[in-house]
């Protein structure tokens, strides 16, 4: 069996970057540390196969989901910045009903051997385990909104996720609105966390005290946030306003307000999150928090693309710039005299 990137650095007592660098050619390792490396190479028996296939520069984009506007547009900015930078892209989606959850030593190993030296996973949970077989493989990673914990040295693409929910709450609260309730993602997800504690530090800043009686939802998706928004809005006292962290949870609370006939909105203000082609088209285009996807695609891209070629190039998170966008879905609370004016 072929030896990996990991046991040639350590048989010849260097990092991981290190023996990368050798192996790829890089001038800037002394010629002492670079014979180190690559007699270990040889021993091993791994020069040739990696040799082999970095003739090639293809980039893997592999998804958990491959059909919302959320995964489409961060698929346009990485295929833009493919074609600019002239390079391959494949795209996977890593789940279908037949494939349980998780990649396997042998998959990494396998991309390894097709010609691919960089992956982009977007919104893919990826284990302690799996990242350590994908630097194996010498696969530079880049990880696009992580779900999970990630490590310090693993480099990921995301938005300003707390500032976002923050400013989401708090375009709420200046318009009046005291009882907000929050559509959450999945738990696992690091930028849904960091939404929730966006929404929660506004409330507190307000003097609001957080009534988790007021959070509601684990998905981003539109038919089961119909459910939740409906278990929102049967409270004893409801709420006046939602703020949903994704546009399709946003959609969910919509419909749901539909069926219960309030009326959004006077009766009920919705925001939601990512403005994806739904928040646009939506039967009321909604306020929402705009984050760059199509540059997140393309960052992603040419992030992976550099660590494949330096593995020292950066190992930390990048974060682009979320803001809010106002549409027709907020307005200020209807008061109890506004529910009892009539026409004259």
């Amino acid at each position: 069996m072929s030896a990996t990137l990991r046991e040639v650095a350590e048989d010849a007592g260097v990092s991981m970057s290190t023996a990368s660098k050798v192996l790829n050619g890089r001038p800037d390792v002394s010629p002492r540390t670079q014979e180190r490396v690559l007699r270990s190479a040889a021993d091993l028996g791994y020069h040739a196969r990696h040799r082999a296939r970095r003739r090639t520069n293809s980039v893997l984009i592999l998804f958990d989901d491959l059909i919302s506007p959320y995964s489409l547009s961060v698929l346009s900015g990485a295929t833009e910045a493919a074609m600019r930078l002239r390079q391959s892209l494949i795209v996977e989606r890593m789940l279908s009903d037949e494939q349980p959850r998780g990649l396997t030593k042998q998959w990494f190993d396998a991309v390894a051997a097709r010609g691919i030296n960089a992956l982009v996973a977007v919104t893919t949970p990826l284990s302690d385990r799996e990242l350590g077989w994908c630097a194996d493989a010498g696969i530079a990673l880049v990880i696009v909104d992580p779900i999970g914990t990630t490590t310090r040295s693993t480099v990921s693409i995301s938005a300003t996720n707390w500032a976002g929910g923050r400013a989401a709450t708090q375009h709420l609260l200046d318009l009046g609105h005291r009882r907000i309730g929050f559509l959450n993602g999945p738990p696992e997800s690091q930028p849904a966390r960091e939404r929730l504690h966006g929404y929660t530090s506004a409330l507190t800043d307000a003097g609001i005290e957080f009534d988790p009686e007021l959070v509601a939802g684990d998905v981003y998706a539109v038919e089961p946030s119909v459910g939740s928004a409906h278990t929102l809005l049967a409270l004893p006292d409801p709420p006046t306003a939602v703020f949903a962290s994704s546009d399709a949870s946003a959609l969910g609370t919509l419909r749901a307000a539909m069926e219960r006939g309030l009326v959004v909105p006077d009766d009920l203000s919705v925001v939601g999150f990512d403005d994806t082609l739904m928040a646009r088209w939506a039967p009321i285009p909604l306020t929402t928090v705009h984050q760059p996807l199509v540059e997140m695609g393309k960052v992603a891209v040419e992030r992976a693309l550099t660590l494949a070629d330096d593995a020292d190039a950066f190992s930390h998170p990048f974060q682009l710039e979320t803001h809010l966008i106002v549409r027709e879905t907020t307005a200020p609370p209807r008061t109890h005299s506004d529910e009892g004016t009539t026409a004259g």
